[in-house]
């Protein structure tokens, strides 16, 4: 191997646990390539090899290997075969700096599951520099490197570190959130008039949000009711583009929708979400992943929630008062529909004081989030390579 720098990457994806965790991945390996280190995948089932392999393309410079006794949610089955494959480096532990008998440096095993214990991370620390990429905070991970890009207040700050205390070294904060190349160094610019309005529920949209949220728009501009006024004023001339997840039930009724609205722009497979974003001059958007990609693009959003696993998400962006959140769609529906048309209102309206708070929610949401926390990860992988190990 020389003594180039050396990282595999443990992760899956599949129907049950989605990609974002093969995304995220993929995108610290091509931070880590720029920088000169070899990428290798351990995956554990065909459909994860699949999904990375989509997400690869022609790119033919990362190796996947799928494990023959993995389980995505059981790691601790395929820990001999993981250490086999770690032990073939031929490390002796009385050599300094973490190199190999061969003089290579040890490798780094950077692991990216929900399914991690505590005894498989303490098995890889002979074998390797061991980073684990984490946003639960189940246990007091044993690792190298511990990465969490959650949206930390400032208070809560020395409560993370605490949670961390075996970690050798903590990257910590959204400023560490490895999102997509697309994303990276690249920011929009304000325009004075908000007409373009970008509406996301995700891969699916089980509570119908954007056929409901279409059809209040359309009940809207078709009303001379005098109270609606204000809101059939709000949404004159806007367009509203409405990106169509994979698993939306609601997509034929859609595309019959926008035939009949003029308003209403359907976007599917979108290859370049950042492209989209970018024309666009607000958001409407479920909590997640998506967020972070909107903050680092600075397009004033407001969110929504519609699953257990966003409450976190959306709760700490509003706290951050980077992306207020209209609140959860299960319990309150029309409250969240009613904050959504608020904000609208507050950030497109042809005023001088709304384009002061579209810019100053772009300010805000750039500051928290930039896009290039994929390389601050890799830098930091490449690094440990050749450092030695500290004791737990």
């Amino acid at each position: 191997m020389g003594t180039h720098r050396l990282i595999y990457i443990r992760t899956d994806g599949n129907a049950k646990i989605a990609s974002g965790h093969l995304v995220r991945c993929f995108s610290v390996a091509l931070a880590c390539r720029k920088l000169g280190m070899e990428v290798h995948f351990l995956v554990s089932d065909s459909e994860s090899r699949l999904l990375l392999a989509q997400l690869m393309g022609s790119d033919t410079d990362f190796s996947i290997t799928q494990l023959e006794t993995a389980s995505y949610d059981s790691l601790e089955q395929e820990l001999p075969e993981v250490l086999s494959i770690l032990s073939s480096h031929n490390f002796d532990s009385s050599l300094p700096s973490g190199r190999t008998s061969s003089g290579a440096r040890k490798p780094v095993f950077l692991l990216d599951s929900y399914y991690v214990t505590e005894h498989y991370l303490l098995s890889l620390w002979s074998y390797a520099q061991t980073a684990y990429l984490d946003d639960l905070r189940l246990f007091d991970y044993p690792a190298d490197l511990v990465i969490n890009y959650d949206v930390i207040p400032e208070d809560q700050m020395a409560s993370y570190k605490t949670s961390y205390a075996n970690a050798g070294q903590l990257l910590l904060g959204a400023s560490y959130a490895p999102l997509r190349s697309q994303f990276q160094n690249r920011q929009t610019h304000l325009r004075e008039k908000a007409s373009d309005i970008l509406v996301t529920t995700g891969g699916s949209d089980p509570l119908h949000f954007c056929l409901r949220l279409v059809s209040q728009i359309a009940d809207l501009l078709q009303t001379s009711n005098s109270s609606c006024a204000q809101n059939h004023m709000l949404c004159a001339g806007k367009n509203f583009h409405i990106v169509i997840g994979k698993m939306n039930e609601d997509k034929e009724n859609l595309y019959r929708l926008a035939k009949e609205l003029p308003f209403l722009t359907l976007h599917e497979n979108v290859q370049d979400m950042a492209d989209l974003m970018s024309k666009c001059d607000l958001a409407v958007s479920a909590a997640g992943t998506t967020l972070y990609e909107l903050c680092a693009l600075g397009i004033p959003t407001i969110s929504f929630i519609i699953s257990d696993n966003q409450l976190d998400c959306a709760g700490a962006f509003d706290r951050a008062n980077a992306i207020p959140c209209a609140g959860d769609l299960r319990v309150s529906a029309d409250e969240v529909f009613q904050k959504i048309f608020q904000f609208i209102e507050d950030t497109a309206a042809l005023s001088g004081d709304s384009c002061a708070k579209r810019k100053a929610m772009h300010h805000r949401m750039t500051g928290l989030v930039d896009g290039n926390g994929a390389a601050r990860i890799a830098h930091a992988l490449f690094c440990l390579c050749s450092s030695e190990k500290q004791t737990l």
